[in-house]
């Protein structure tokens, strides 16, 4: 496996992945969490239709996972290991962090928001987002914080993953690793049985333990020709088990069964495993299908951007527009939710191919 993020070896339909993920977060934020009980028959069946959507982070952590993990296995015998890996990704992923950071500063600065949930909560404060510590904070007080930075939680945890994963790869031997991920994973939903509060369930780096180490675990299968060969083999059946669970999970979504919360992640966790593998053995699935599709592929280059900014698009033009906070309850909000998507799409664009990909190239002089 090479390291794909470099245009030249990229697996597009990872992108795809990526993109389709992306797309459900913002369909989400943009549409379920905007929606509120008081809403017309139509808008509370999109909320039900999309109320899993919130699950394509795990997506995400799984893909964080394979292409974290397969390069790691990769270059474990490297002699730049440790410094080649921290040192791409504090490019990827600090530069535009911090653009973020002064961003929301700046509109902090002028008021924006200010006396509703948007704004600074004094028991996160600014401070914590500079040391990828907001998720800590969030679970332990069981709050939300600055909602311009929502987003930013899950970056917390990957940068709390990155610490472990390098380590934990380094010093574990063929025997040790698989037990070791399979561990780490049973044991997530227990992490969120007893987590403290319900936002600990999720943003708590152990509790998000099925996904990560699920990611690595992919990866780990995909670089073995007899377990990825095992696979292959019967792909009908994990085809056919991966629709039957997305069945059962329409049934969770319009309520007709339930689901622990708990148990949540771990759920969707297993059936986005099965479709990354899918999609890796190019099956002729509708998975690969849809990551095929060229706008996802485009949505998952952008990802990054789109993930840091999209509520931040959202926030600035509710405020500035109609003097509210983000919601749903007329077709002008509807109309406003529409250009925000085309916005934040547009801005994540240019950010790519402007800021992001030149940050990434300085990042990959530093050679495993």
């Amino acid at each position: 496996m090479s390291d794909l993020t470099d245009n030249n070896t990229r697996i597009k339909e990872l992108d795809g992945l990526r993109g389709i993920a992306i797309f459900a977060a913002v369909v989400y934020h943009y549409a379920n969490n905007l929606i509120d009980a008081d809403a017309s028959q139509f808008n509370l069946t999109l909320k039900s239709i999309t109320h899993f959507f919130y699950t394509s982070i795990d997506m995400f952590f799984i893909l964080s996972g394979f292409l974290l993990g397969g390069i790691l296995l990769k270059n474990k015998n490297s002699p730049n290991y440790f410094k080649a890996f921290y040192m791409r990704r504090i490019f990827r992923i600090v530069p535009l962090y911090l653009l973020l950071l002064l961003l929301v500063f700046v509109i902090c600065s002028l008021n924006i928001g200010k006396g509703t949930t948007w704004w600074y909560h004094p028991e996160i404060p600014f401070w914590v987002y500079f040391t990828f510590t907001q998720n800590l904070f969030m679970g332990a007080k069981d709050l939300i914080g600055n909602a311009w930075l929502i987003p930013t939680w899950s970056l917390g945890v990957e940068e709390q993953f990155y610490l472990l994963v390098s380590f934990l790869i380094y010093f574990s031997t063929k025997k040790t690793l698989i037990p070791l991920l399979l561990l780490g994973m049973i044991a997530s939903p227990v992490f969120r049985y007893y987590a403290p509060s319900t936002y600990a369930l999720s943003t708590f780096p152990f509790c998000r333990f099925d996904a990560l180490f699920g990611g690595i675990l992919m990866a780990v299968i995909y670089l073995n020709t007899v377990y990825f060969n095992f696979f292959k083999t019967y792909k009908n059946w994990f085809y056919s088990l991966s629709l039957l669970m997305f069945a059962v999970s329409f049934l969770f979504t319009i309520g007709k069964w339930q689901i622990e919360l708990y148990w949540v992640n771990s759920w969707f966790s297993v059936i986005y495993m099965i479709v990354l593998l899918l999609v890796l053995t190019q099956s002729n699935t509708i998975f690969l299908r849809l990551a095929q599709i060229r706008f996802f592929i485009k949505l998952g280059l952008y990802s990054f951007s789109i993930y840091l900014f999209h509520e931040i698009i959202l926030g600035l033009l509710f405020f500035s527009i109609f003097k509210k906070t983000p919601q749903i309850h007329s077709l002008n909000d509807i109309f406003l939710v529409a250009i925000c998507a085309l916005l934040t799409y547009f801005t994540a664009q240019w950010l790519y191919h402007n800021f992001e990909t030149k940050f990434i190239a300085k990042g990959h002089r530093f050679k495993y």
